[in-house]
């Protein structure tokens, strides 16, 4: 069977409704020879006529009037969809799905998205934050639109464009010896009883590498989840850590000392990890064009406790 045209249901929708070829021409911008064509080629299809026509009236055969009701539904359905995409297109409405690191999450995210709800107020913006394996298993799943995080391993369906290098800074208790140094080395902090995030943070990660490129073993004599129980027990005198600059900047402590910058530099890289067979839409497109402006505007000195 070949099912009519959207512009054949429409003819037929705009008869019944007006009860006229004149009315229902006029209505579709079409010529009364072509609107009757239209309806001769449904009737032809189906088998059976669709309206009693007399040079007086039009109206509906039975067989019209069943028709009618599933056409005017179909229609309905077709404009809301049609009206749904031109908003979605137009950013009017629509959501944005973005899986991130904690870190970034906490202190550079929520600045990109008040700027952008206040253009977008109808968008949704989702937030998944979390470590660094989670992320990347989100995207390559399509469960989130782009993540932000580090360079994930080689990955041939995933691409990562780097946006945000965040340096990494010595944590010192207040009066420890080293505390009163303007900078600090590697082989220097190796040496001293570190606190460490757990081996699958990304932040440790970047701790392990920086060490091992320079031939050092640090000492890690205590191990923790969360950034704020490691500063907790830097404060306490356990030890040293090394942190990320953005991490220190959302943690109040006045029992710490922070040293930078660490030699030789040492610094995590965010960026963002997309699907490469993914089309983004234009609300994600915006987003990003959007988040790339506030890290532009971010500063770069950002005070940290």
């Amino acid at each position: 069977m070949t099912y009519p045209s959207l512009t054949k249901l429409r003819s037929f929708a705009a008869i019944a409704a007006h009860r006229s070829f004149r009315k229902a021409s006029a209505q579709m911008n079409l010529s009364q020879p072509a609107l009757s064509a239209h309806i001769r080629d449904l009737e032809e299809g189906f088998g059976c006529p669709l309206f009693h026509r007399t040079t007086r009236s039009v109206r509906l055969t039975a067989e019209g009037e069943r028709f009618l009701g599933r056409v005017r539904q179909a229609l309905s359905e077709i404009d809301t969809g049609l009206m749904e995409l031109r908003d979605h297109v137009a950013l009017r409405r629509g959501r944005v799905v973005v899986a991130c690191l904690p870190t970034f999450a906490n202190h550079i995210l929520p600045k990109a998205i008040a700027v952008f709800a206040r253009k977008h107020p109808l968008i949704r913006i989702q937030v998944y934050d979390e470590i660094q394996s989670a992320l990347v298993r989100r995207v390559q799943n399509l469960e989130a639109d782009f993540g932000i995080g580090a360079l994930p391993d080689a990955i041939d369906s995933l691409s990562f464009a780097p946006i945000f290098s965040d340096p990494l800074v010595a944590v010192l208790p207040k009066g420890h010896r080293l505390a009163a140094r303007s900078t600090l080395d590697l082989k220097t902090l190796a040496k001293e009883p570190l606190i460490t995030l757990s081996a699958n943070a990304n932040i440790r990660t970047v701790v392990d590498r920086a060490f091992a490129g320079i031939g050092a073993v640090p000492n890690f004599a205590f191990e923790a989840f969360d950034r704020h129980t490691v500063c907790g027990m830097v404060g306490a005198g356990l030890g040293a850590a090394i942190l990320p600059r953005l991490v220190l900047s959302t943690i109040g402590n006045n029992a710490l000392r922070v040293v930078r910058p660490i030699r030789p530099n040492v610094a995590r890289e965010f960026g963002v990890i997309e699907r490469r067979d993914q089309a983004q839409s234009p609300a994600v497109r915006s987003f990003l064009a959007g988040l790339l402006s506030t890290l532009g505007r971010v500063n770069q000195k950002i005070g940290v406790c």
